[in-house]
């Protein structure tokens, strides 16, 4: 039986944290190759103009991707392909076999308004918190050196709610914490965000969208 679509997949104008982790949370990046190779494969849908990528951080058994689709419905088939073309390779590089992510993926419909920033900041605060660097740009596999020390890497889009600001602001203000979208990324909802952003999506055909006129608002989005 085909699997029903997701519930809250995608408008043009609806960003999504998406993140997806190793089976039974094994190591999924080993090394410098590895993360390469995920990242190259973003990357070819960047180019494509399929998505915009504003944040996101791999992790050595999970990855967080902050996106924006260009395409309606096209989330579930982007992430497909890109964790298939990544375990294509990842098999024949560490002669494995068998399933490498863990289930679907999950994702979260994100407030670009009042919450993008902060989701970003989630993201980015991902291996300080794990103890595997001091600061986030010290990371080299998240979008923090392109923030902080403005390296381009093919793959980030500035965050529009960011814009021009100075690059030392951000260095700043990403050592702080993001205790609210803390709690509200473990409540495990679906939509991040104010109550009108909530009220202005409506599920259309299985996807979310931004609700029309005499359209009712979305209720609890679930997958």
């Amino acid at each position: 039986m085909p699997r029903k679509p997701r519930e809250h997949q995608v408008a043009r104008s609806v960003i999504f944290h998406v993140l997806n982790r190793g089976v039974l949370k094994q190591t999924i990046f080993h090394g410098e190759e590895d993360f390469a190779t995920f990242v190259n494969a973003v990357r070819q849908s960047v180019a494509r103009g399929e998505v915009r990528v504003y944040h996101w951080c791999l992790m050595p058994n999970h990855y967080h991707l902050v996106l924006e689709i260009m395409e309606p419905g096209a989330l579930s088939k982007l992430v497909a392909r890109w964790q298939q073309v990544y375990a294509i390779k990842y098999h024949k590089r560490h002669n494995t076999a068998g399933r490498l992510f863990q289930g679907r993926f999950k994702s979260q419909a994100i407030d670009k308004e009042g919450y993008l920033l902060a989701c970003g900041r989630y993201v980015e605060q991902n291996p300080v918190r794990a103890g595997l660097c001091g600061r986030a740009w010290d990371w080299p596999w998240s979008s923090a050196k392109f923030y902080v020390e403005g390296r381009a890497d093919g793959l980030t889009t500035c965050d529009p709610m960011w814009g021009e600001r100075d690059r030392s602001q951000y260095e700043r203000w990403l050592e702080e914490r993001s205790e609210e979208y803390e709690r509200m990324f473990a409540s495990g909802t679906d939509v991040i965000g104010r109550d009108g952003f909530r009220h202005g999506l409506v599920r259309k055909d299985g996807r979310l969208v931004l609700r029309g006129r005499g359209r009712r608002p979305v209720g609890n989005i679930k997958s």
